[in-house]
This record gives structure tokens, sequence and C-alpha cells, in this order.
């Protein structure tokens, strides 16, 4: 009878949930995808798994704590999306990196939009013809009391334009008022930096 050698032990390692991180868009609340990311400032034994939309960084029980809270650098790989978002150069970093801390279990690192205008195009109900002389106001749909708001003086005949500017999450979405009064409720594209929509005055 022949005898059949033990089979080899393997060691068991636990890993555990140390932080995840999320890049969110600070207008929409969306999540961004599209990342590039590794740990700077881990200790041996500390992992990073890039996941679509969320960063989960991990670690095994063995592995001594960080003096400091470690980094996770983050890179969008979407350029047309970087192009629409505030991402300030890091020095000796690549184009469109973030430097974010791990502070908390759960972070959440909001990245704002780049100012952009909103342009509203009015024509009259019954000729068509171009609603001039109006005043026409976007008011955010949340926030204090007035709601924060931002005019669109009037450009070409018919054609009301706002200045560039960043269209926080109280105006997502946001009101269109021709002198004073609602006339539509909609949302400006995050995805490019000039928004344009026609509408028919009935207030």
């Amino acid at each position: 009878m022949s005898v059949q050698p033990a089979a080899p032990h393997l060691a068991t390692v636990t890993t555990t949930l140390r932080h995840t991180v999320r890049l969110v868009h600070a207008s929409t609340g969306a999540r961004l995808r599209g990342l590039e990311a590794h740990l700077e400032g881990a200790p041996a034994g500390w992992s990073l798994r890039v996941l679509p939309d969320v960063l989960v960084v991990s670690a095994r029980a063995d592995a001594r704590e960080p003096a400091t809270p470690p980094t996770v650098v983050v890179t969008l790989t979407d350029g047309a999306l970087a192009d629409v978002l505030v991402v300030p150069p890091v020095a000796g970093r690549p184009p469109r990196t973030l430097v974010i801390g791990l502070d908390a279990d759960e972070v959440e690192h909001a990245v704002h939009p780049v100012p952009t205008t909103l342009t509203v195009v009015l024509t009259t109900p019954s000729t068509g013809a171009p609603r001039t002389g109006a005043t026409v106001t976007a008011r955010a749909t949340s926030g204090p009391n007035p709601r924060p708001s931002v005019t669109l003086p009037e450009v070409a005949p018919g054609t009301y334009r706002s200045a560039p500017v960043e269209w926080t999450a109280a105006f997502t979405p946001l009101d269109v008022l021709v002198g004073g009064q609602p006339l539509r409720t909609l949302t400006v594209d995050v995805r490019t930096t000039a928004t344009r929509v026609d509408l028919v005055d009935t207030t």
C-alpha cells in the first residue's frame, strides 16, 4: 500500500476594504468614468482596483499602517469629458490628473464643470418672428430664497445669451423666466461649453 504525500498547506491571507473613491460631476452628481489610477505613499500589502466608476483600495491584514494617509493619483482618460471639467495642472503629472488624499473610508471628490454659456432663442407664437426686448433669466430650481439666477442679455434680435458661468447643482435643472414668468424648465448640456435652446414665448 502506497502512502500519498500530504497536501501542501496554503497560507490564508485576509484582505480588507480600506477606502472607496468616487469622482462625481459637481453639477449633476453623476459618477465620472474612464479613469486610470495608482496608489502613492501606501505600504506593501496595499492595493488599488479600478472599476468603471469607483476606485477600491484594499489592504492585507498583515500590512502596516501608513504614517500619513496614502493618495490616489487619478488621470481622466476621456479627453472630451476632461475638456469640460476643471482639472488644474499638477506639476510633474500628466494632463487631466487629480491627486486625492485617502482621508476617509468613503471619499467623494467633486469635479467642477468649466464655465459655459446658455443661449435662448425666443420667437413669438403667432408669427414666429424673433421675440425682442424681453427680460430673460435662468433661475435655479433649488437653493436659498431668493433662488440664484443668471441674466441672459439680448445679443441679437430674439437671441439671449448668458456670460460663461459654472452651472452649479442648484441649476440642474433650471427655469427659464421671461419677464419674470416661468417659460420652460431645462438642463444645461454638461458635455459642451455652449447650450442653445429654441423656445416659443408663451408667457
